[in-house]
């Protein structure tokens, strides 16, 4: 890629990044307005805010990158005939919708960008907490601006996010505690894959680990992860975009440490 070429693509970064932040504030106005809610499952919800932002970045992202395919939580698959290869823009307007609703600050907009069968580009905002996270690869990762390194917690610090997925027996998240605290390692569950991945990034919490993930809440905070200095998994084999994986994501040794027990 050339100079000229490169710029272009910051600049074009810089554009959606502001079309994130816009689209955050936007949810932020619509829930200080009243939410109409539709319950897809349990404990799964969608609000007018979810279709309104993924439709805002949507929008965008086909003005700023007209050949790129969409995946998105609510619209799905759109423009895109050959998932492996092509550019595909991988959204999740708001992850952590039940927190949204409720008023906590523990929810994210999560907009990844994968060609090649790699991610490329990764950005995690959570409006209420002012919390921008951006990693491109090969280039580091940054929360608001700041370069983002992980470091190992000191032993017996360890605290590792959880999340529980409803596509899963629920027995296997109920053994996974009592694995945890046979080890005495800490855990915490906020209800937000997307944002949790990205704060391993950040250091707030040292792991996460999802028996099953969907690629729109998980690829913008493993390459955030990644970047940072952290161990991901190849989220995408046997068509983890499509298809959803499971997900362990952390600090290299504590990675290495519980990988065999989680």
């Amino acid at each position: 890629m050339n100079n000229k070429r490169i710029k272009q693509v910051k600049a074009a970064y810089q554009v959606l990044e502001s079309a994130i932040r816009k689209a955050g504030k936007r949810a932020q106005v619509i829930r200080q307005s009243g939410l109409s809610i539709t319950i897809k499952g349990r404990q799964d919800f969608v609000s007018q805010a979810d279709i309104a932002v993924e439709e805002e970045l949507k929008q965008v992202i086909h003005c700023l990158f007209p050949n790129d395919g969409f995946l998105g939580e609510e619209s799905g698959l759109v423009d895109a005939t050959n998932t492996q290869h092509d550019g595909i823009w991988v959204i999740d307007p708001i992850d952590g919708t039940s927190n949204y609703l409720q008023g906590m600050d523990y929810w994210c907009v999560s907009v990844a960008y994968v060609k090649n069968n790699a991610i490329q580009v990764g950005f995690v905002y959570a409006p209420d907490r002012d919390e921008m996270f951006f990693a491109q690869r090969g280039q580091g990762a940054y929360l608001n601006g700041a370069q983002l390194t992980i470091h190992e917690p000191e032993k017996g610090q360890a605290i590792i996010g959880l999340g529980r997925s409803n596509r899963r027996p629920l027995q296997d998240y109920l053994d996974l505690l009592v694995i945890l605290d046979r080890g005495n390692i800490e855990y915490r569950r906020f209800g937000a894959g997307a944002l949790m991945l990205a704060h391993v990034s950040s250091g707030f919490v040292h792991g996460y680990y999802e028996s099953h993930l969907n690629s729109w809440d998980a690829l913008a905070g493993l390459l955030l992860i990644k970047e940072a200095g952290g161990q991901i998994p190849d989220f995408l084999k046997d068509d983890g975009l499509l298809r959803g994986n499971a997900v362990w994501a952390a600090s290299p040794q504590l990675w290495q440490e519980l990988n065999s027990l989680l």
